[in-house]
């Protein structure tokens, strides 16, 4: 039997097609793109943020291993986004069995912050807690803040700055990260964070201009020589990956080690 070769019909326009054609082709075309989230993808309550919807994932590998943790946003999300601060939590899956992470802070800076010509340019904060909504609630005590983690469980490379955010923590920045370097420019990185003596949540900080590149990377997070919380999987590396077909970004952690 000749095999009928639907892909000649893409020259043509869809206006010479039937409407229930042209939606049959265009269907079988976007499902020719595979989609970069496997079936043990576990989904977070959806919330609105700008004029897209945001939400958290979880994927498990067959053995029940933690294998990504991020946030997966609509590209609309980038539109009408507030002229203020905002920030809102987002709870993760049931599916986090063997995972540091508590839950995951999307945090909008239309006007950045300090330190001055550095991070004063619109971009977003995503805070990876391994701390409860509750414990980040009372980070309040600066004295507290200033009480550093042991060495052994510095990030390699990583140094504390001058004070704390209340309910976040202090903020660890990297030595040779191309921000703070002279003539650098800030586009994304990665943050640590600590309170009370232990290291509460991992950071990446991402400008409103690199997400609308499209681009899609992943870089390696700097890791301690040990860690405070033993028998929990923690992330080695750091993805920022765009989807045209869907229009929406993914900002995950992944490569899990336990430790």
């Amino acid at each position: 039997m000749k095999k009928f070769n639907y892909f000649v019909l893409w020259p043509l326009s869809f206006r010479t097609l039937t409407p229930t054609l042209s939606l049959f082709l265009l269907f079988l075309f976007l499902g020719c793109v595979p989609d970069p989230l496997p079936d043990n993808t576990f989904y977070g309550p959806p919330q609105h943020f700008g004029d897209g919807v945001v939400k958290s994932i979880v994927v498990m590998k067959d053995e029940g291993v933690p294998e990504m943790i991020g946030l997966k946003i609509s590209a609309k999300v980038l539109e009408n986004l507030p002229e203020e601060d905002y920030n809102v939590h987002f709870k993760l899956p049931g599916e986090t069995e063997g995972l540091a992470i508590d839950h995951i802070d999307l945090g909008w800076n239309p006007h950045g912050h300090e330190p001055p010509g550095v991070y004063d340019i619109p971009h977003f904060d995503i805070h990876f807690y391994m701390i409860t909504e509750e414990y980040q609630s009372n980070i309040l005590d600066a004295d507290k803040a200033e009480i550093l983690p042991a060495n052994e469980f510095w990030p390699q490379d990583y140094f504390p700055t001058e004070g704390y955010v209340p309910q976040m923590g202090k903020h660890w920045l990297n030595m040779h990260a191309d921000e703070i370097q002279e003539g650098g420019k800030f586009t994304r990185t990665f943050i640590y964070g600590s309170y009370d003596g232990e290291f509460q949540f991992y950071e990446p900080m991402i400008t409103l201009d690199y997400l609308k590149q499209k681009g899609s990377e992943q870089m390696a997070i700097p890791q301690p020589a040990e860690f405070q919380k033993t028998e929990f999987y923690y992330p080695t590396t750091y993805s920022i990956k765009y989807n045209p077909l869907k229009r929406e970004y993914l900002i995950t952690m992944e490569n899990m080690l336990l430790r």
